[in-house]
């Protein structure tokens, strides 16, 4: 499929986002804030690549994170910095998969959705080649059937196209596929498609994602996750 034919016509009548999955066929993960804890990583690798590129005041460290889903040349445009941030920020992160840490419910929840045949993508603001690093790391890989990186999309998270183009490439339609995020853009990037939201609390910045989107379902933990796409799936796995 073009990529131009899983860009969405918002008038063409997508699926109602708020009405549950009829039977949860697959489902699309963020990265970050869901799976693994990289916030350590990223306040440390944004501080240094700041203070090499731009070298005075403080590095606008929380306004950074607060944009998170969005691909990193955007999110630059967006605080007016420099796109030179992203080679030295890129280089650190790759250097320190140490400071990643994995949340301890990610691979049982993804044992799981495998073990029910949820068939599994990941969409995240980080370019392809770095997230197949990170997914390899922790053993993560061979859950995913899509990695999609913001360097494979023409518009990032909250466009609706990297999940139209992950449900495209898994062959899932939008009211069948649920979309795990911990971010606004994660919630409003799904809700576009026609995609049922799921919020976790345990990711980046959870206030803003209470206060400024509205995601189908909240849940504070991955046994709560976990029951829900049990339920969603329709189908009796432990």
């Amino acid at each position: 499929m073009d990529r131009e034919e899983l860009l969405p016509n918002l008038d063409s009548g997508l699926p109602d986002p708020s009405v549950e999955p009829r039977e949860l066929q697959s489902a699309v993960f963020d990265l970050d804030g869901v799976l693994i804890d990289s916030e350590p990583l990223m306040r440390f690798a944004f501080a240094r690549s700041y203070e090499t590129v731009v070298g005075r005041g403080s590095a606008p460290i929380e306004s950074y994170l607060e944009h998170m889903g969005e691909a990193f040349p955007r999110i630059m445009d967006r605080l007016r910095l420099p796109q030179s941030l992203w080679e030295p920020y890129r280089a650190i992160c790759r250097s320190r998969l140490d400071l990643i840490r994995l949340f301890p419910g990610s691979h049982g929840l993804l044992e799981f959705c495998s073990n029910a045949g949820i068939r599994m993508a990941i969409l995240t603001g980080k370019d392809q080649e770095r997230t197949e690093e990170i997914l390899e790391y922790f053993g993560l890989l061979r859950f995913f059937e899509v990695v999609a990186g913001s360097d494979q999309l023409t518009h990032s998270k909250p466009h609706p196209e990297g999940i139209l183009f992950a449900l495209g490439r898994l062959g899932c339609q939008p009211h069948d596929a649920v979309m795990i995020g911990d971010s606004v853009n994660d919630i409003l990037c799904a809700q576009r498609a026609g995609v049922f939201a799921i919020g976790v609390t345990w990711g980046t910045k959870p206030e803003r994602l209470r206060r400024l989107c509205a995601p189908n379902r909240l849940v504070d933990n991955f046994d709560n996750l976990r029951a829900l796409l049990r339920r969603l799936a329709g189908r009796p796995v432990a």
